[in-house]
């Protein structure tokens, strides 16, 4: 398009993606990022000791479109990343390790709430149809399987004080909705029936191969980059990229203005330069709400909570005891840690020994958490060696990072994505915003797909 410029407001992954694919269509592209630097929760940080920490496990993989592969992983084959063909993860619960599934394993419950709970699962022979994880859950699993693994799991990460039952299936977004609960034979021949497909997960990998066979699955390759700069790397490659096609980045930055007219965002105003930019196009990869404000439009309010990230960063003298696996969950309620990330593993070899430990919780409880305590608690779960010592560390705490998924949060995020796509067509909204998906590889497929729809058509 002769002289035309698209505007991207959101410097994350999505956003840096968004700039680049955009630029391909229109003259000019401007980007704007309120923080200082772009690239969102995919950054990385180094402790006294030079070791890479991600702020949350973030191992990415190819979509499987050409176009959106060649940008994400532009130099995969230059020796910077290491390819994975399966991601191995496990999860601690029933106060056990199982590392060959991330699903809970109910044979651990008491032998009594065990066989209740197979007797409500096997009677559950139809899909849910809800949008309540409790509800989904309960007409799954059953009542005793819900009540004894699904609820405490919801209390770990949402926290006790959440409405749990008026949580939406958003609040299932890290895959605990599936269990293990029956012999592995019976599993394998169940699992050919929808709703047994839906709450049961394989015991055994090759039941799970036979499986993506017969459904004929293509293979999906993961990501993680081997110069030990963490994920951050990834964000470095994107944003050279974005640079060297002539994309103008503007930081520390924000919309203080919309102005629209006949279903048309035409410029946009920033705060603290007061500089207008012309808009043929607007990618918004943030809250609907903000735009809404921007535009002279008042936006639908709710509650909303926002979880904080506590992240424990951690480096050992020795190897960690677990040589094999990229992440691993830690379902089990006696823990706050909810998941972990092994470095060594995702990088391919051990410069050194680091781990990540994340906790989810209010902003008001971040100090009850120490770091003795959650090294005490890694090498009680045989993770971190009896003997090890911690060579060098870091400990984040990241507010307001994670809504908890209420209905009315939902309805709420809904309203706003559907008042702002409606009052402007010239305007597509990151996917994790729309309300439509929340992994990274959908939200990026999402966005191409939009990109591909709207931005050829304006």
């Amino acid at each position: 398009m002769a002289n035309s410029q698209a505007v991207v407001v959101g410097g994350g992954i999505c956003g840096l993606v968004a700039a680049l694919l955009l630029k391909r269509r229109f003259t000019n592209v401007v980007l704007i990022e309120q923080a200082e630097t772009v690239g969102g929760l995919f950054c990385s940080v180094k402790d006294s000791s030079g070791a890479a920490y991600d702020m949350g496990s973030h191992i990415p993989n190819a979509t499987g479109i050409e176009e959106l592969d060649k940008i994400l992983f532009s130099d995969a084959d230059s020796g910077s990343w290491n390819k994975i063909s399966r991601l191995r993860s496990g999860n601690f619960f029933g106060g056990s390790w199982d590392l060959n599934s991330p699903f809970p394993d109910a044979t651990k419950l008491p032998k009594e709430t065990y066989l209740s709970g197979c007797g409500e699962l096997i009677n559950c022979t139809e899909l849910p149809d809800t949008d309540l994880i409790y509800d989904y859950c309960v007409d799954s699993l059953g009542v005793v399987f819900t009540e004894s693994i699904v609820l405490p799991i919801l209390e770990k990460l949402y926290g006790k004080d959440a409405p749990l039952k008026e949580l939406t299936m958003a609040a299932g977004l890290f895959g605990f909705t599936r269990i293990l609960a029956l012999p592995a034979d019976v599993t394998a021949n169940l699992k050919q029936l929808p709703a047994f497909d839906a709450k049961l997960g394989y015991q055994r990998e090759s039941d799970f191969q036979k499986r993506k066979a017969q459904d004929n699955l293509s293979e999906v390759t993961y990501y993680y980059p081997t110069k030990g700069e963490g994920i951050g790397y990834w964000v470095t490659q994107l944003q050279q990229q974005v640079e060297q096609a002539g994309v103008e980045i503007i930081t520390s930055e924000r919309v203080t203005q919309i102005v629209h007219h006949n279903n048309k965002v035409t410029n946009l105003m920033l705060a603290n330069t007061e500089r207008v930019l012309k808009c043929d196009f607007l990618f918004w990869s943030a809250p609907p709400f903000i735009a809404l404000r921007a535009m002279g439009l008042t936006p639908s309010r709710g509650q909303v909570t926002l979880r904080t990230a506590l992240i424990f960063h951690l480096n050992f003298d020795r190897p960690l005891l677990d040589r094999n696996s990229h992440y691993l969950w830690v379902w089990d309620p006696d823990s706050a840690i909810f998941r972990l990330t092994l470095y060594p593993n995702l990088i391919g070899r051990s410069t050194h020994h680091h781990i990540s430990a994340e906790i989810l919780c209010g902003p008001d409880e971040v100090s009850s958490f120490t770091e003795a305590e959650i090294i005490k608690q890694l090498k009680e779960m045989g993770i971190v060696d009896s003997e090890a010592k911690l060579v060098s560390g870091h400990t984040q705490v990241i507010n307001n990072t994670f809504p908890v998924p209420t209905t009315e949060f939902q309805a709420v995020n809904q309203q706003n994505y559907e008042t702002l796509t409606n009052c402007v067509d010239n305007v597509v909204v990151s996917g994790r915003f729309s309300g439509k998906c929340w992994r990274q590889a959908e939200v990026l497929i999402e966005a191409y797909e939009s990109i591909m729809r709207v931005a050829d058509a304006s």
